[in-house]
């Protein structure tokens, strides 16, 4: 740039040397100091101050003050900490000044996430230029780079960074915009304020500049986008496949450097370079990213390090952007081939329209049924790729439309006590849209109806008003479709028709089926948003877990672990070392030893002991690593001096170690962290491998086991289901015969009969029933053994509420007071668990205290990987002597004539609760009531 220089450039000259003065010998206070001195430099009069955030979002604490402020302190605080709350995403890049009840501040930038911020207050009216913002932001910028480069966290912050950086790209689509994020990541990771992503474009390297990120400072060149032509000296970068770090001195120097040639005057100065290559699955290189003008200082060996990790992530993703984009571009292709086969479609339509009236009533249902199969179609593979919850929405609207062509839809979201509409079919006129916008009261009759009923709610005859919802008057019915899912309660899916007043069958049926879809999609997109986390940690790893789970000889997959090991590191060599006759044996090895008389050693055996390579590892049960590898202190040193760095690990098979894996490296270098933990994942991973194979032998021994257990046990149960079903029909039979006969006598000569006689006939009669009461109790009890259990997860909400419907119809409970707490989601059989309360309410209900109105509560709690449950009462109670005795089948403490039963019921409840794995109890004071408690699985997340 030519011409007299800007304020932040003779600005930025005053605060390098500020910084450089206050520099590595002096603390951080000074460095805040200087900063702080030079700001108010620039605006004279004015007061400043420099706040870092609080712990875990708290509030800002003061670092340095200077000058008289007119505002108090906690006022200050107070817009400091909005302002860090505001920008803290590291995606958020502030415009310089930010005002905040009359208070300049200035966010700290550049280490990606604002941790601090400076604050001016100016006197008076004095206006602040925006080349005064500029330069009072580049020092923020700076002086975060400052304090970040001393924080002795800032390691472990990069690769966070580096780590949200990856993830940032990897959720792009399209090969510009995957270009222009990791142009923004690169910068914003390193700190520089020029950034540039280029891509292979020809055989003689020549790139073109498909993405810029500049900062503030570079504003001028924003727009810059003259293509090179494959001469310059990133051509060496793209060429070698090698990093390239140059101070603006080196940069200047260096044989290819050509200032830009014929577009120097266009170029953005440079100060300083950092490129990494972009290379592909193949190897081949497809681009590079460069980076130039540090924000304080040179680019550092760390900071190529940073970008060589970023740019493996880059690589890949760049690939499958471009196929992402071959896979667009084919789709458009696709599409136009649908465009014009349907404009023929459309001609030949027309011709056959002209046919008779009943040809055209066909030709129209059956492109009904095409259009809504064309919708499911569309709407179920949205299902399998789309993760967007309006998306997914949008989609299921569509369907809706497409089979019934008539009716608007929109979807309602709560917020603030208002269901507020998100997503509207485009039939729906602008003033009805501003209403449902704005929102309608969660309390709305139909929609808190069918937020209760948890099902779709079909309204014939639509009460707008009612519903606070007057703009919809003309429509004559809807529909309001809950939709959840194992969350909770996500949305409402609204469905309206102005041509009816009442739903058909057919419209019901594609309401319901497609609100029950998007449930399913809906819980889809949460899992798969899930498991996109996960995988971006276990992908890592996935090959080599995939080769050792099919596995079983423990040699074979010792050299698996070896191979993949290898395959991260430089050349060297890998051992496997188990113990034997006081020596230790080399088991398993990958590649060469480099020297003849080094293998003979290996292959004797070093001797227990006397081998702290292997010895080490094996007592102390860590890993031993070795930066340089002490020749001669367990091999003889003229057979080693080609080995350079060993690291030695145990392998552990069910808490015990089973062997030491050693890997050795011709080449000098320390051991990473990333290293380490690769090489202890992998081992650790072998460990598992070795203990799933010694555990192959036994399963399949245990297999056979159970299989033969299995079949008889299938045998002796279809027996037992004959014998039960065989013994019950046989007893009823008579049972029938006998209460059947002294029924005839009873209504045909009772009257014949004197006291004494009526009386026998109905303990005739009541004995009859109770035996076949006795006898379906048994059966029942006895199918609890031989039935298999239908587990899955229940909603024990619904379940309480069908009993509880079923309970209050029986004739004396309609006073009694049953309720319950928001029960949870168990893993179960519905059957069961309807059978399980059944008995338990009924029993609190039978066993009631006389002329007091009978109240039983259900909760439930959290109980480890169980749900607790309570079933308490205020009955008769129980005698603490008899808790264990009401467990019992037939043992009853009360008589028949007392209160009615069989003795069975609890005996079914204990069995019930058994089979899903948990217990049942019982706690009662005698005249105040009881509680059953049991337990059942948690349903999974």
């Amino acid at each position: 740039m030519s011409g007299s220089p800007t304020l932040p450039d003779v600005w930025l000259k005053r605060l390098t040397e500020a910084f450089e003065t206050a520099g590595a010998p002096h603390s951080s206070e000074s460095l805040l100091d200087a900063a702080l001195e030079q700001a108010l430099d620039l605006l004279p009069g004015a007061s400043g101050e420099v706040w870092f955030a609080g712990p875990d979002d708290g509030l800002p604490d003061l670092q340095v003050s200077s000058g008289a402020w007119r505002r108090a302190r906690e006022e200050r605080r107070g817009a400091v900490h909005r302002t860090l709350q505001r920008h803290a995403p590291r995606s958020v890049h502030p415009e310089p000044g930010l005002f905040d009840e009359g208070l300049l501040l200035f966010p700290f930038r550049g280490t990606g996430e604002v941790h601090a911020a400076l604050v001016v207050e100016v006197p008076g009216a004095h206006a602040v230029t925006r080349e005064q913002r500029l330069a009072l932001q580049t020092l923020t910028d700076h002086l975060a780079a400052h304090l970040s480069r001393r924080s002795p966290g800032n390691e472990s912050s990069r690769l966070r960074h580096l780590g949200q950086a990856a993830v940032r790209i990897n959720e792009i689509q399209g090969l510009q915009a995957t270009l222009d994020v990791i142009t923004e990541e690169a910068r914003a990771l390193i700190g520089a304020h020029q950034a540039v992503t280029s891509l292979t474009v020809s055989a003689d390297w020549a790139q073109a500049v498909t993405a810029v990120s500049m900062s503030d400072k570079y504003a001028p060149w924003q727009s810059y986008a003259v293509p090179p032509d494959g001469s310059g000296i990133y051509a060496l970068v793209c060429q070698g496949n090698t990093p390239l770090r140059l101070s603006q001195a080196e940069l200047e120097a260096h044989p290819r450097w050509r200032a830009f040639g014929p577009h120097a005057q266009a170029h953005p100065p440079m100060r300083g370079w950092l490129a990494v290559p972009l290379v592909g699955r193949d190897g081949q290189n497809i681009g590079l990213i460069q980076l130039s003008d540090r924000f304080t200082g040179d680019f550092t060996a760390e900071d190529q390090d940073v970008l060589v990790q970023l740019a493996l992530v880059a690589a890949a993703r760049v690939e499958n952007a471009r196929l992402y984009d071959v896979a667009q571009e084919e789709l458009r292709r696709r599409e136009q081939v649908e465009r014009d086969l349907r404009a023929l479609n459309d001609g030949l339509e027309r011709r056959v329209n002209e046919r008779t009236q009943q040809l055209e009533v066909a030709a129209r249902q059956l492109q009904d049924q095409v259009n809504a199969l064309d919708g499911f179609v569309a709407f179920h593979e949205a299902v399998g790729t789309q993760t967007d919850v309006l998306a997914l929405v949008q989609q299921a609207a569509g369907v809706i439309r497409a089979s019934l062509a008539h009716v608007s839809v929109a979807y309602y979201e709560r917020e603030s006590g208002l269901w507020k509409a998100r997503v509207w079919s485009e039939d729906i006129l602008p003033h009805v849209v501003a209403q449902i916008q704005a929102g309608v009261p969660e309390d709305a009759p139909d929609f808190a109806r069918a937020v209760q009923s948890e099902a779709p709610v079909f309204i014939d005859g639509w009460e707008a008003d009612a519903n606070s919802l007057s703009s919809t008057a003309s429509y004559g019915a809807v529909a309001l479709t809950p939709v959840s899912t194992p969350g909770g309660l996500r949305g409402m899916l609204a469905v309206g028709t102005q041509d009816a007043r009442v739903w058909t069958d057919r419209e019901q049926a594609i309401v319901r089926s497609v609100g029950r879809s998007l449930e399913l999609a809906l819980e889809r997109a949460e899992v798969t948003s899930r498991l996109q986390a996960q995988n971006a940690v276990l992908e890592g790893f996935a090959h080599l877990t995939r080769d050792l789970a099919t596995q079983r000889d423990p040699l074979v997959i010792v050299r698996r672990a070896q191979e993949v090991m290898l395959s991260l590191l430089p050349a060297g060599y890998a051992l496997y070392y188990t113990p034997d006759a006081g020596r230790w044996r080399n088991r398993v090895q990958v590649g060469d030893v480099g020297h003849r008389d080094l293998q003979a050693f290996i292959d004797a055996g070093p001797l227990i002991g006397l081998t702290p390579t292997v010895d080490v590892p094996w007592q102390s049960r860590a890993p031993y690593y070795q930066d340089q590898y002490a020749r001669g202190s367990d091999t003889p040193p003229e057979l080693v001096t080609h080995v350079s760095t060993a690291a030695s690990l145990p392998v552990v098979v069910r808490d015990e170690v089973v062997g030491v894996l050693v890997m050795v490296l011709f080449q000098g270098r320390p051991w990473t962290s990333t290293d380490r933990v690769v090489l202890e994942t992998v081992v650790g991973s072998l460990g598992l491998a070795l203990e799933r194979a010694e555990s192959v032998a036994l399963l399949a021994q245990r297999t056979e086991q159970l299989e033969s257990s299995n079949a008889e046990l299938a045998r002796s149960n279809a027996e037992l289901e004959q014998f039960a079903y065989v013994a019950s029909h046989d007893l009823q039979a008579p049972i029938r015969a006998v209460t059947s006969f002294a029924s005839m006598i009873s209504r045909r000569n009772g009257e014949q009969l004197d006291e004494r006689g009526q009386l026998y006939l109905r303990h005739i009669i009541d004995s009859g029933e109770h035996m076949k009461n006795l006898v379906d109790d048994l059966l029942a009890f006895s199918r609890l053994h031989t039935q298999q259990l239908a587990v899955q997860p229940v909603d024990s909400r619904r379940v309480f509420d069908t009993v509880l419907h079923r309970l209050s119809a029986v004739p004396g409970n309609e006073q009694a007071q049953i309720t319950r707490t928001d029960l949870p989601l168990v893993l179960a059989d519905r059957q069961q668990l309807d059978q399980l309360l059944q008995n338990l309410i009924g029993n609190s209900l039978k066993y009631r205290r006389a002329d007091v109105l009978p109240r039983v509560h259900v909760s439930a709690e959290a109980d480890g990987r169980m749900w607790r449950f309570a079933v308490k009462d205020n009955g008769i109670g129980i005698d603490p002597r008899y808790f264990d005795k009401i467990f019992v089948i037939f043992q009853r403490l009360h008589g028949r004539d007392v209160y009615e039963g069989t003795g069975i019921g609890l005996a079914v409840c204990k069995k019930i609760v058994e089979r899903h794995g948990g217990r049942l109890w019982v706690e009662s004071t005698p005249g105040e009531g009881s509680t059953f408690y049991f337990t059942l699985p948690q349903a999974p997340a």
